[in-house]
């Protein structure tokens, strides 16, 4: 779906951008499949997954808290982020920091659109917040974990700085150059919550499999971060 949506919302970018139709219909349809805009079909399904996975995420935690074991608040803290993150996704909460953060950061370069300077403090915290829970997971599902969160922020705050600081300098924001790389941004912001889902649903199927042949010792289930079924 994710890929779906990405090559349709590409495909009618270099059709009006780069070929410079400008026909209603097909100017029309770029806003419903444009994965850069708002109120459409891909920032829809952006809100839906982010939901999907916050609200697994915080049942693993809930579940972990059930049955006693370590870093269910861990687990029900990064729930209750990606479903803040799926109303950003609808409302553009982030959008509040901008006059604030404006005034402190101004509005040129890399922090054109100012919210970044707030977001980058904010990621800092939770990533040292969450080194041991990271460590605690099995190597595997720990590297696509990082991964899944590296593609996100790298999306919504990295490219969203380069993409600044060359608006700054006077490349269009209309033009192909920085379509593609919203285009790239986008489509990041999406897989990234889809693999860390994934990571979530692989954790749970693989605690399944363990309950289902040996009971784990009190030791490995108050040691580990792995969700229990």
């Amino acid at each position: 779906m994710i890929a779906a949506l990405s090559a349709i919302s590409y495909a009618f970018l270099l059709v009006t951008v780069g070929l410079g139709v400008e026909a209603g219909p097909v100017v029309s349809a770029r806003k419903f499949f444009d994965v850069n805009a708002e109120t459409n079909l891909p920032s829809w399904f952006s809100a839906v997954l982010l939901t999907v996975t916050g609200l697994v995420t915080f049942d693993v935690g809930r579940r972990a808290h059930v049955q006693g074991r370590r870093w269910s608040r861990h687990w029900m803290v990064l729930g209750l982020g990606f479903c803040y993150l799926s109303l950003d996704e609808l409302v553009g909460l982030h959008e509040k920091l901008v006059e604030p953060m404006t005034a402190v950061v101004g509005d040129s370069g890399v922090f054109k659109y100012a919210w970044v300077a707030a977001a980058l403090p904010a990621v800092t915290v939770v990533a040292l917040f969450y080194v041991r829970f990271l460590l605690a997971l099995p190597r595997r599902a720990a590297a696509l974990a990082l991964l899944g969160g590296v593609l996100y922020v790298g999306g919504s705050v990295g490219l969203e700085m380069v993409a600044n600081a060359l608006s700054d300098s006077g490349i269009s924001e209309e033009g192909l150059l920085l379509g593609t790389m919203q285009a790239v941004e986008e489509a990041c912001e999406m897989v990234g919550p889809a693999l860390f889902l994934s990571v979530v649903a692989g954790l749970s199927q693989r605690s399944r499999t363990l309950d289902a042949t040996s009971s784990a010792s009190p030791a490995s289930s108050s040691a580990s971060a792995v969700p229990s079924a």
